[in-house]
């Protein structure tokens, strides 16, 4: 794509992005040296792996293995130590589908529910019945 059209658009897009720009308008080069190369390499390490589910949009339950770093999840590989289903069967591994992997992000959303939702009046009648009976689980069981 060669033009008047092509040369505007190239112009255009020097303005959307950092970066320092070739003088034919092809070439980008980024600010920050190397810093992106170090970021690629780290998201490979973990402090622990745990294994996990993505419980939203999934009704198999796959397990998966999550692989943390701080406490944040940096990568996701589908568990692959199922029981054999025998010889004569063709085994599923590994199991864990895109559905349920398309759900990965769901964990730092913030329209997630973190905490149960409780009725202020149910609420309000249980610190009730705390106060007078001191004990909590007499309280709930009233």
């Amino acid at each position: 794509m060669d033009g008047p059209v092509a040369e505007a658009l190239l112009r255009f897009g020097r303005y959307l992005r950092p970066g320092e720009v070739s003088s034919d308008l092809r070439t980008l080069h980024r600010v920050g040296g190397r810093d992106a190369d170090t970021f690629y390499r780290d998201r490979w390490s973990h402090d622990k792996v745990v294994r996990s589910t993505h419980g939203v949009n999934c009704t198999g339950s796959c397990s998966w293995k999550v692989y943390v770093k701080e406490g944040i999840i940096t990568w996701e590989a589908q568990q692959t130590d199922y029981p054999s289903v025998g010889p004569d069967r063709p085994e599923y591994e590994p199991r864990g589908c895109p559905r349920g992997a398309a759900f990965s992000w769901y964990t730092y959303s913030p329209t997630r529910v973190r905490y149960p939702y409780v009725r202020s009046v149910l609420l309000e009648a249980y610190r009730a019945a705390k106060r007078r009976t001191g004990d909590p689980v007499r309280a709930w069981a009233e």
